[in-house]
């Protein structure tokens, strides 16, 4: 009996990390900064709780009119549809989305002041309807009056509790991160994705509204 005893008490600490801190406060507070599939290894009881922690907005995606792009001699692009000016070439400075934002407000360019970072449809609309030579000489999905030789990752402020649901030339996408994930552009394969918003490997295109 003894025996048995110990060989169960074995068992059930042997057991005990894979479940021990999931409980809904510690999923919950997993889901600030880990994957679903981290969560799972972790806690792998935690699949019924997962959905009681998310935030999900039922909000749709409002893509923004046609874009009509001039291509301007200072190395901007004026989008006359949305009343948008852009830098020609995104800035390939790695950053979390905080870092970019405050990057781009500080943005400078030929003396022009007043920069930001796009939203999500915003920064869509230099989305290319196909791949394409872009204004570097080399192909990717960006519009070509742009400069962004095979395309980069770029930030968007759209975060996914504003945002949940998006549809890109490949699939839909869900992001249940909440304040913790934002919206990103990939334009060398024409897709939108999320991450964390302290990941620090993205870069910033910066866009200024026009009066």
């Amino acid at each position: 009996m003894h025996i048995v005893l110990l060989a169960l008490v074995f068992v059930l600490s042997w057991a005990a990390p894979s479940v021990a801190g999931c409980n809904k406060a510690d999923i919950c507070r997993m889901v600030k900064k880990m994957g679903h599939f981290d969560i799972l290894n972790a806690c792998p009881q935690a699949g019924p709780l997962l959905a009681e922690c998310k935030k999900v907005s039922k909000k749709p995606l409002v893509n923004l009119p046609e874009p009509q792009f001039v291509a301007n001699d200072n190395g901007t692009v004026t989008d006359k549809a949305n009343n948008l000016m852009w830098v020609q070439k995104g800035i390939l400075v790695k950053n979390s989305l905080k870092t970019a934002s405050e990057f781009a407000t500080t943005f400078s360019h030929e003396g022009v002041i007043g920069w930001r970072l796009p939203t999500l449809p915003e920064l869509k609309t230099l989305l290319n309807h196909q791949r394409e030579t872009n204004f570097s000489g080399q192909k990717s999905w960006v519009h070509p009056v742009f400069n962004d030789g095979r395309g980069h990752y770029y930030w968007t402020t759209t975060t996914c509790e504003e945002i949940s649901f998006i549809e890109d030339r490949y699939q839909k996408k869900l992001c249940q991160q909440g304040d913790q994930g934002a919206w990103l552009v990939h334009f060398n394969i024409g897709a939108i994705f999320w991450h964390f918003v302290t990941a620090k490997n993205y870069f910033v295109w910066p866009v200024r509204d026009l009066k």
